[in-house]
């Protein structure tokens, strides 16, 4: 059990809740990870707060202006009001798969499910979860990967995470991942791939991408059963020319029957609509007929009526109208050039610290962070940045830092880095 949640349960100790708690109940904690190191910069990072998982610019949330010019336009007491469909406004679904196609050419002409609605990426994660893993399964995590798995994976769904290192020499660990594969225990492997890569911002090559692909379709042909989700949460930040644009799901599409590969998307990043809480759930296999894809639908359909009964329907109907613009790409377009423009200054001004002794970037290409692996405890350099410079960061297994440059002005980059540079050499040297 969590020692969190173990803390939580001696507190409740002789209380009726207590007796009452279910095993899951019991297991339960809220993590002291990414939201409370955030919410302690919120009330500290006066200077700096490089925490934020969202694109700002000048303290305030960025956005797509003919989306927020929804919320005072022709919207009508039903695109509000009434419930909407279990499985999502049925447009919204349809332009979703379209825009998808168009991002992902590799999928075109190729069978997929209709995308479902989810409340947002976590809830896409955790149906996926719930609808294919057991307790006691195994799922293939990289061991850089996002800490809500945690609560997803191991507490509510009871499954065992099994990690390999996503990085090797500064490149993608493939042969890691395969050893991985090859180490689980009969035909069935799940795995969660997540890029670009929350926390470090790395996006695969276009060469490993072709390679980490052959891999999977190779332990397809031996006759490994896969379960493949793509978590493409940051999906569309590519900032460099020669890393793969294209969805890992797109590229895994029809490649072998022994593949079931699953889209986790939302439009949370993906439309700069953080609070809409309105993500996605797509199906793939070779093979698969329309009518086996609607059954996927069905049960996709039974676990959100389970749980949250259907997702909001004001957002879904504001972000159609909001993508239904004849602005909107060009809108889109310039949002993410902003956030390129930081990723490459980010970039050139870390060149001047090659070789420190107290941070080592990990490799970055595409996303809203970066990260460093620290000479020694991260956690105390977040402390020390935010109680000395008041400074906000991440800090993760106490070994890496992460700086978010998707909410760091491109005024103030060059001084972050030099702060948190000079922080490390007070605390580590």
């Amino acid at each position: 059990m969590n020692p969190l949640a173990k803390e939580l349960n001696d507190i409740l100790a002789g209380t009726l809740a207590e007796e009452l708690l279910s095993d899951y109940g019991k297991r339960m904690y809220f993590p002291k990870g990414i939201i409370s190191q955030s919410a302690e910069a919120k009330q500290k990072a006066h200077k700096y707060n490089a925490t934020i998982g969202i694109a700002t610019e000048q303290g305030n949330a960025m956005c797509i202006p003919s989306v927020f010019a929804e919320f005072t336009g022709d919207l009508s007491k039903n695109d509000v009001f009434p419930y909407s469909p279990t499985a999502g406004e049925l447009p919204l679904r349809k332009i979703w798969l379209q825009e998808m196609v168009k991002k992902n050419p590799s999928m075109a002409g190729k069978k997929t499910s209709l995308p479902v609605v989810t409340g947002g990426l976590t809830h896409a994660i955790s149906l996926a979860a719930s609808l294919f893993l057991d307790k006691g399964e195994s799922i293939i995590v990289p061991d850089m990967y996002w800490g809500n798995y945690n609560l997803v994976f191991t507490e509510q769904r009871e499954a065992r995470q099994v990690s390999f290192p996503l990085f090797v020499d500064g490149k993608l660990n493939i042969t890691g991942l395969s050893e991985t594969i090859d180490a689980i225990e009969g035909p069935h492997v799940a795995m969660i791939l997540n890029f670009p890569n929350n926390p470090t911002g790395y996006t695969p090559t276009n060469d490993e991408a072709a390679r980490l692909v052959s891999m999977l379709v190779s332990k397809a042909q031996q006759g490994r059963k896969l379960l493949i989700f793509t978590d493409d949460a940051y999906f569309g930040l590519f900032f460099e020319e020669d890393i793969c644009r294209e969805s890992l799901f797109s590229l895994l599409c029809d490649a072998h029957e022994n593949i079931f590969a699953i889209k986790g998307d939302a439009a949370t990043k993906e439309e700069m609509v953080w609070g809409f809480r309105v993500g996605f759930i797509t199906y793939n296999s070779k093979g698969m007929t329309e009518a086996q894809y609607e059954a996927m639908v069905k049960k996709t359909m039974g676990a959100i009526r389970g749980n949250v009964s259907s997702c909001s329907k004001p957002a879904q109907s504001i972000l159609l109208k909001g993508m239904q613009s004849a602005t909107y790409h060009k809108e889109k377009e310039n949002g993410i050039a902003v956030i390129g423009e930081r990723y490459r200054l980010m970039k050139q001004v870390l060149v001047k610290y090659a070789g420190n002794a107290y941070l080592t970037p990990l490799p970055f290409n595409s996303g809203y962070f970066m990260s460093f692996v620290c000479a020694g405890d991260a956690e105390k350099l977040r402390l020390h940045l935010l109680d000395t410079y008041e400074v906000g960061t991440i800090s993760i297994k106490n070994t890496y830092l992460r700086l978010a440059f998707s909410s760091t002005d491109l005024e103030e980059i060059e001084d972050l880095v030099r702060i948190v540079y000079q922080g490390a050499k007070e605390v580590f040297a």
